[in-house]
């Protein structure tokens, strides 16, 4: 990518290219100041058809929607705390359980009852529909099972002597039967569902937070609220978060329409995506409420939006080129996609050949895509004193760092818009070739600011760093975005970092960059060659 000329452009990517060699470990969020209060939801994202969106709901009710998700909210704060969410089959409505029984209903959900009206002897701790949408069950922690509608008990734990409470539900394919899972790792069956396993007490450092079956119905995943995953059965593992230092328990999990990914959710509204699970958002540091679960459903396709699946790469390798090669020749035809880099280098700098390099990207059948420069501001920076969070005063870094940010974003988007760049992801370049501040946590707010401003309008993120760079700018911050990453020694070799052993941010690999020699080269990991629309635009 670019910053200066082509001379400190070489050395730049050879460093790290060599930081990207040496990287091991992983990624947390440290605590964010000021600003990070006033952290804003990203807004939908647009979806290809079949992919799903996801709901996160807090303690008070409140349900913030991500992606195509229907939203809702209770009409009250709920005094007794939500318990758990569920969706109706086809995504269009969804229930609310409280800790005390009471069901409350949204979109096409319906109700069928509820123990609102009940004295308990333990609380409610989760909820799941049948298939139908016709009715559903409620779990106490205690083990009882309370069914709805044309949900049928098929037996409880309600008596028995646990060694850990029971925190979920889930039912089997034919919904003559269901799972419950105890904090401790146990697995309990009634009705068809069959005992696929359970996590051994001696294996958990943390307590089980919910069971997830698979869309077959012969498997099950448990989560714990380190983060960690367990998998039985045909449940497949994508990946987890145990060992990770999080800012945050994980309180839920969700699947993918396809079985092939999930979410992980933490009390301070992460969402973590692994597998084909797309990112598309989160609740901002928690500013909503406490997060006490996730609930994945169905997407309506964005109008107009080619089917999944119509559009394929015709590689894998593509290009990225910026202003840098505004003089020269670009690359030959054979790539698949061409990534441009939308400012100069700098915040606030425009690429003087924005509009050809995009038309460049756009030829032969080729995917367009876009990245943007980050940069941290000096202190009182013009830029920086007046935006989305505010008139900052002299001494208030975090308000003035959120506002450059998200100016420089906006700034973009004016420069994209006149040059008809219409990239539906871009990439936040994040390089220690930049200004950054000595305070990491007032970096990973530049980061956060400039992704929040870019969800705002639809656009997915993601960020291309490695990881030393990563982890020296922003103390290694957690986001969940996918990741672009940097200094790969070959092509030969660029493949083999989609199994995420370079990530940072918590992130699944998306691409890969292999360190230039005339251009740089870059190499497509499974998600994007999954989907090229959700990241490349292409031509009519």
């Amino acid at each position: 990518m670019g910053n200066n000329d082509r001379r400190w452009r070489r050395l730049g990517w050879r460093v790290g290219g060599l930081l990207a060699t040496l990287a091991v470990g992983i990624v947390t969020m440290p605590p964010l100041r000021g600003t990070d209060a006033m952290s804003l939801l990203p807004l939908p994202q647009a979806l290809p058809s079949k992919q799903p969106g996801y709901q996160l709901v807090t303690n008070g009710g409140d349900v913030l929607p991500f992606g195509s998700a229907p939203v809702g909210s209770a009409p009250e704060p709920l005094a007794r705390g939500v318990a758990g969410v569920a969706w109706t089959a086809d995504g269009t409505g969804h229930w609310l359980a409280t800790r005390d029984g009471g069901v409350f209903t949204f979109g096409s959900a319906g109700f069928h009852g509820s123990l609102g009206d009940r004295a308990l002897t333990a609380p409610v701790t989760g909820i799941a529909s049948t298939r139908s949408g016709t009715g559903y069950w409620l779990v106490a922690s205690d083990g009882g099972v309370f069914a709805f509608g044309n949900a049928r008990f098929y037996g409880s734990l309600a008596g028995e002597r646990l060694h850990g409470r029971v925190v979920g539900i889930a039912p089997t394919r034919s919904g003559r039967g269901y799972w419950l899972a105890t904090s401790d790792g146990g697995v309990f069956t009634f009705g068809d569902a069959k005992y696929r396993g359970g996590a051994r007490i001696e294996q958990l450092t943390h307590p089980i937070v919910g069971i997830t079956a698979t869309r077959t119905g012969r498997g099950y995943w448990l989560a714990s609220s380190d983060g960690g995953v367990f998998t039985f059965g045909d449940a497949k593992y994508r990946g987890g978060l145990s060992g990770q230092r999080l800012n945050s328990p994980i309180v839920g999990m969700a699947v993918t329409n396809s079985g092939k990914g999930y979410w992980l959710a933490a009390a301070d509204g992460g969402v973590f995506s692994f597998g084909d699970a797309p990112f598309l958002g989160s609740s901002g540091g928690g500013v909503w409420g406490r997060v006490v679960g996730i609930a994945g459903g169905s997407a309506q396709p964005k109008a107009g939006a080619k089917a999944e699946g119509t559009r394929r790469l015709t590689t894998r390798f593509g290009h990225d080129i910026s202003w840098p090669q505004c003089n020269d020749p670009f690359p030959a035809p054979g790539y698949g996609y061409g990534i441009i880099g939308i400012t100069g280098g700098r915040p606030f700098r425009e690429n003087k050949c924005l509009a050809a390099e995009w038309e460049w990207a756009l030829r032969n059948g080729s995917g367009a895509g876009a990245y943007v420069n980050l940069a941290a501001p000096e202190p009182g920076d013009p830029m920086s004193m007046n935006g989305p969070a505010g008139a900052c005063g002299l001494h208030d870094l975090p308000c003035q760092f959120y506002n450059h940010s998200a100016n420089n974003m906006q700034y973009a988007l004016d420069v994209a818009r006149r040059a008809g760049v219409d990239a539906p992801m871009w990439w936040l370049d994040v390089e220690v070739l930049n200004h950054w501040d000595r305070a990491q946590d007032l970096n990973a707010l530049v980061v956060r600011a400039a992704a929040e401003t870019l969800q705002k309008e639809g656009i997915r993120v993601g960020i291309y760093s490695t990881y030393l760079m990563w982890r020296r700018i922003t103390g290694d911050a957690v986001f969940g975005l996918p990741i672009w990453v940097a200094g790969a020694p070959s092509d030969a070799v660029a493949p083999a970092y989609c199994d995420g052993r370079k990530s940072f941010n918590g992130g699944q690999t998306w691409l890969v960059q292999t360190l230039p020699i005339l251009f740089d080269n870059n190499w497509a990991c499974d998600p994007v060659v999954a989907d090229p629309s959700a990241v490349f635009a292409f031509r009519d």
